[in-house]
Parts: structure tokens; sequence; C-alpha cells
């Protein structure tokens, strides 16, 4: 008897939760001691997966996922500069000492795109947001693959300690590293 293996059509929701694993476990291999928190409250930092590198002192490292629903970003110049200015203004406002966004390898096209260049870039000229290449691999786990590394950005102090103080404090990570 042969069983035809179709591919299950997932949701935008399960798709992301997948995405999110798959960057969970790759902070999990990059860095030194990281707790990994996924999907953090939204109301301390807007970002689907935290890491805190306790290796270091402490980075905080947040990436935010974007599927853009299964279509490629290449098209209309309009819609490519309409997207880096959301994921920019949504990246920068990340209390994050490195700041990663994490897309379909089908997309990486866009990062290299003269509208999306200076969006990854702090106005300020320190940090730059780190890329991180989702590939789907049908029902396998995805895979995720960093191929612009992020550069340090400053983070506001008082965010800061109140991610300290409200998250890190008080909520056991999802992935911890224990030595």
């Amino acid at each position: 008897m042969t069983v035809k293996e179709e591919t299950p059509k997932l949701t935008t929701r399960q798709r992301e939760g997948r995405a999110i694993n798959a960057v969970a476990e790759l902070l999990r291999r990059t860095l030194s001691v990281p707790n990994i928190y996924l999907e953090p409250p939204a109301s301390l930092i807007s970002a689907d997966v935290l890491a805190v590198d306790r290796g270091g002192a402490g980075d905080l490292h947040a990436v935010e996922i974007k599927l853009f629903e299964n279509k490629p970003l290449l098209g209309p110049k309009n819609r490519q500069l309409e997207i880096s200015k959301s994921v920019y203004l949504q990246m920068t406002s990340l209390p994050a000492h490195f700041r990663y966004l994490a897309i379909p390898t089908s997309s990486l096209e866009m990062v290299h795109s003269d509208l999306v260049q200076p969006a990854i870039y702090a106005k300020d000229g320190i940090g730059r947001i780190g890329i991180i290449a989702i590939t789907e691999k049908g029902t396998d786990s995805p895979a995720a693959e960093i191929v612009l590394a992020p550069e340090r950005f400053r983070v506001d102090p008082a965010k800061l300690k109140a991610i300290e103080t409200r998250l890190l404090a008080k909520s056991r990570p999802d992935i911890e590293v224990r030595i």
C-alpha cells in the first residue's frame, strides 16, 4: 500500500508558531547560555522571541517574524517601501540590544533592495537589524539561519529595567540552558 504524502495546508498562525520554534532553536545553539521566552507579553516587548544571553552581560536578543502570507515581497516598489517603513518602526521600538527580522528565504532578495537597505540601520548609526532566513520544509520542521548578523543597538535604560523587573525576574523562560 502506497501512501501519497501531501504537504498540509497550515494557517498563518501555525506557520508562525513553527517559525518561532525554529528561531528559538537557532538562538539556543548560537548564544552562550540563553534563556528564551516565546511570545513574551506585548506590554513589555512586541517580539515573537526574546532571548537573554546569560553568557555575556545579559544582552537581550529580540526576533520579530514576518512570513508575509506565503507571498514574496518582490513587487511594486511602493509595497516594499510600505513594508520597510512599518517593519523599521516596529524593529526600532524594540528595547533589545540585538534585533532580528525573520523572513522567508523566498523574500531574502528584498533585504538587498535600495528601499529596504537603509531601514535595517539605526538612524543614529549605532545598530543594525539582523536577518534570519526561515526555510519551510513541508512536514519537516522549518530551519532558521542568520544571513545578516545584527549589530548592537542602544537601549533605553528605563525600558530595559522594566523588562528585567517585570519579565525576567518574575517569569521562567520557555527554554532554559542550565550549566
